[in-house]
């Protein structure tokens, strides 16, 4: 695997933290309106190019061990292995566990923007540890959202030192994305609630606590009733860890817990809303580890496609593979460009309690989960085609990039469940405005985004094509059932909405590619090295919509009539 620094070695991020963020906005908000912007910059950089050198040294030449070793089984424990150890313990020396806790927590405070970017390179890196190092965070920043003074002194310090590592606990074996049926449940007896239930599927179940989504106001039911609590060992079991063919050194455990003792985050039937925000910000950060991992997987492409000779001459020079190669380098940067905006929206929404930064960001997160997973995947698809035959052999490590990325659209909501999101969104905007769809469309980021030559007409066009689709969708949805349908003056039954659900991967497609092309393309005007990206950007946002737009226009294709068969089988 290739080493180095990871920050410092890699242009295209460099020139994201020095020309492509608004610092002057940023930093007054993380450090306060005194703050010297360039001294506060200064700073980051530098400890970004620490973790660079760090993680593109030490971490990524133990992650072919970490995978191979996988998960430690021993006397019905669960452990991580050696070598993810002292890739942890690297990390906390370094003082790197608590970038984003507040420093009166014993944090660095950074803001969310510069966090993102470690997260990219502990993601390329080995995106075991980067999951690993995920789950001091993620429990910390629940706490520290919900938790109470006391709750938070006893339990953020620790986490920012890496004393302690949690994990969160939603998942159940029959309720899966469906969290209306949870069925754990949390009593309150005189000294504390008591939890009875399992879950399954949970990252880091292994560690030092665990906070679980349980049912908690007794005839509740769907997302009513639900609380978050905080369970420490012993007081839960961990039944066992998967066996995973993917991400092998994390653990994915099933928990079980009897009358377990623990005690309330947050408020009594809140659980729902509380969760949510952790599975936001999970969803952005599945995306961050996705652009990690292409970026090993691109980079592992480029190097061996300069050396590889065929036919006198090395394989990059052969056209079919240099046009991997630049499609390769499309998406890469175009999912950092999209983790970008995503991450200074993030820190607005967070330090400014900006209402706009909060709509935009909603707006971009199920893209960002689904563009990092998808097109991640295509991209490791690619090294491993361009590696040919040795590409299978686990001596290079591209087979293992291929693997780790086959979970990105599954966990923290599926790939479908990102789509449904995002569609459900732009069906509310439609119905609030159902005019938006004879002019530039219902996101007014698309909408109000405007480039000139070549690559602002590809980009005009793919949005055209986009609203076009949903201008026949609503049609359709008008002609089954009425005008009032569009205006929300009704509620949309199964069969109203069935071709939304039906094509909503392929609009989530569209979407989010001419999101990466806006992106691109407003990066550019900023630094001009990034036109040639956003060129090829905007001209793939167009076929991609075309595609689509012809699919769509095809119609279900039997697919209605199909599920009308199985619902009479079932009943």
């Amino acid at each position: 695997m290739k080493t180095g620094n990871y920050f410092s070695d890699n242009a295209d991020l460099v020139r994201s933290f020095d020309a492509l963020v608004a610092w002057d906005r940023l930093v007054p908000l993380t450090e306060g309106a005194e703050a010297d912007v360039a001294d506060a910059v200064s700073t980051w950089r530098e400890v970004l190019s620490l973790a660079g050198r760090y993680i593109g040294t030490e971490i990524a030449s133990r992650a072919k061990s970490v995978d191979e070793i996988g998960i430690v089984r021993q006397n019905g424990t669960v452990d991580i292995n050696e070598p993810l150890k002292q890739n942890v313990n690297g990390l906390k020396q370094l003082g790197l566990i608590g970038l984003p806790f507040p420093k009166e927590y014993d944090g660095a405070g950074l803001p969310f923007t510069v966090t993102a970017m470690f997260i990219e390179m502990l993601a390329r890196a080995c995106p075991t540890t980067m999951i690993q190092a995920a789950f001091y965070t993620a429990p910390g920043a629940m706490i520290l959202r919900f938790g109470n003074e006391e709750q938070k002194r006893r339990y953020l310090p620790r986490l920012a030192k890496g004393e302690i590592i949690g994990a969160v606990a939603m998942t159940e074996p029959q309720a899966g994305s469906d969290v209306g049926k949870v069925m754990t449940t949390a009593t309150k007896s005189p000294d504390c609630w008591r939890l009875t239930g399992r879950k399954q599927f949970i990252t880091s179940g292994n560690g030092d606590f665990v906070i679980v989504l349980a049912r908690c106001v007794p005839d509740s039911v769907g997302l009513d009733g639900l609380g978050l609590f905080i369970v420490e060992k012993p007081h839960y079991v961990v039944e066992r860890a998967e066996h995973k063919f993917t991400i092998r050194g994390s653990p994915t455990c099933a928990l079980v817990f009897e009358a377990s003792k623990g005690e309330l985050l947050g408020e009594v039937g809140a659980g729902w809303r509380e969760i949510l925000s952790f599975m936001n910000e999970s969803r952005v950060g599945i995306g961050i580890q996705g652009l990690g991992t292409a970026q090993a997987a691109y980079e592992a492409a480029m190097d061996y496609a300069a050396q590889r000779r065929q036919s006198d001459k090395p394989i990059r020079e052969h056209p079919m593979v240099a046009e991997m190669l630049l499609e390769m380098e499309t998406t890469v940067r175009g999912l950092r460009a999209l983790v970008l905006e995503a991450a200074q929206r993030q820190d607005l929404m967070t330090y400014g309690q900006d209402e706009r930064a909060t709509r935009e960001l909603r707006e971009l997160t199920p893209l960002v989960k689904w563009y990092g997973s998808e097109e991640v995947i295509r991209v490791c698809r690619m090294a491993l085609q361009i590696y040919g035959g040795v590409g299978v052999v686990t001596e290079y490590e591209v087979e293992r990039f291929m693997r780790d990325a086959l979970i990105l659209p599954i966990y923290e909501g599926t790939s479908q469940i990102q789509s449904l999101m995002a569609m459900r969104d732009l069906m509310k905007a439609v119905m609030r405005n159902p005019a938006s769809l004879l002019t530039a469309g219902p996101s007014a980021m698309l909408a109000n985004a405007s480039f000139d030559g070549p690559p602002g007409r590809d980009f005009a066009a793919a949005r055209g094509l986009f609203v076009g689709t949903l201008r026949g969708l609503a049609a359709g949805l008008v002609r089954r059932g009425g005008l009032g349908a569009v205006q929300g003056k009704r509620e949309l039954s199964d069969a109203d909405l069935g071709p939304f659900l039906l094509h909503a991967e392929r609009l989530t497609e569209t979407l989010s590619h001419l999101h990466v092309a806006r992106a691109l393309l407003e990066q550019a005007k900023k630094a001009p090295e990034k036109t040639e990206v956003a060129v090829r950007a905007a001209k793939r946002a167009r076929l991609v919509a075309e595609r689509n737009a012809r699919r769509v226009e095809s119609g279900d294709q039997g697919v209605f009539e199909r599920i009308d068969e199985w619902r009479r089988e079932r009943v």
